[in-house]
């Protein structure tokens, strides 16, 4: 049976739910209604392949209903997971273990496809990358995606991530865009080993002067939250760029990580992008992770003179609020203790 919901108010599905960014959004939709009491209970469902994982048993004592099936083998389960689904958030992160460049399209696909059919009132993608990024990254080692020639051609995130935003707007009357530009702060702990054997942290000398926008996963998971409880109409259609309040240039980011580990003896390493890639593969062990970091980090453009500029504003319009700045973010003592710890943490637990 088929339920039709009004203008998309009602249960709230996040796919993705065991990787970090999910698990962050499925976590934030949880706590929504106890902060804003006026907000309806919204049953929210966290979509996963494996409901007996540490983080499946997280999200089911926090109160979220699991939903696990194989996305890319089962639609029948995918569309029965998704039948009493007002809106869906697609949710696809590289940074897990299913996720590459050779499957990020289809992953999203089946999701969508799988939405069309079970009539989910609308659909809220999230992605790191927009059309009017540069077409070749400056610090990404992949080559340009224009010259990709299939939707199975794996060459770079970028390419899948487009077709995936393409191929929405085709099938999804009701869809809203949401980009999250740049380095998240909590992508930074992957360089925590490192710092903590060598005193120092390892940047690109070819690209000091680059300026990223960068942002908090919890001002995501706010964001994202705020629209999904919103009726449709309020935000069909529409795109999103979730930053931070900061731009800052690749230098600045790295001495103020120092600076607020309070590593004040600690030098910044200049290395080629060889070197770095190779310095993430020793801390996440996962060629595919970094890949979609160096190509995500790679969205810069060259700072210039003077040139500051508020870059909050889309944030502010959903949340109210500009976001957590870089030393907000590590005045936090559990982030504190996880850089201060010489061991990586993987991206899923």
């Amino acid at each position: 049976m088929t339920i039709s919901y009004i203008d998309g108010k009602g249960p709230i599905f996040v796919t993705n739910a065991d990787g970090d960014k999910g698990y962050a959004i499925t976590q934030r939709m949880l706590q929504f209604p106890s902060k804003y009491p006026h907000l309806p209970q919204y049953p929210i469902y966290a979509g996963l392949p494996d409901a007996s994982t540490t983080r499946a048993a997280s999200l089911k004592e926090q109160g979220a209903n699991l939903r696990a099936f194989d996305i890319f083998n089962d639609h029948k389960a995918a569309v029965d997971a998704l039948r009493d689904i007002a809106k869906l958030c697609l949710v696809v992160d590289p940074l897990s273990e299913r996720i590459s460049r050779a499957n990020a399209f289809q992953y999203a696909k089946a999701f969508i496809d799988a939405a069309k059919e079970a009539k989910v009132n609308h659909i809220i993608f999230l992605t790191p990358f927009s059309p009017l990024d540069p077409v070749s990254p400056p610090s990404s080692p992949f080559r340009d995606p224009a010259m990709c020639i299939s939707l199975a051609d794996p060459t770079t995130y970028r390419s899948q991530y487009m077709m995936i935003e393409t191929y929405l707007r085709t099938q999804c009357e009701n869809c809203t865009i949401l980009r999250y530009p740049g380095i998240l702060y909590e992508h930074l702990r992957v360089f925590r080993k490192y710092i903590f054997e060598n005193n120092a942290f390892p940047v690109s000398g070819q690209h000091l002067e680059f300026s990223i926008e960068s942002s908090s996963m919890a001002d995501i998971a706010q964001g994202t939250a705020c629209i999904a409880y919103a009726p449709t109409t309020r935000h069909r259609s529409n795109v999103y760029k979730l930053t931070g309040p900061q731009l800052l240039t690749l230098e600045e980011v790295s001495t103020r990580v120092l600076t607020c580990l309070q590593r004040d003896d600690a030098e910044l390493n200049l290395i080629d992008l060889n070197a770095l890639e190779q310095i993430l593969y020793e801390s996440i062990g996962n060629k595919e992770h970094v890949a979609f970091l160096l190509e995500v980090w790679g969205l810069q453009q060259k700072s210039m003179a003077g040139g500051r500029f508020e870059i909050t504003r889309d944030l502010e319009a959903l949340t109210g609020q500009s976001g957590k700045t870089l030393n907000e973010y590590f005045e936090d003592d559990k982030v504190q203790d996880v850089f201060r710890s010489p061991m990586p943490t993987p991206f899923v637990v």
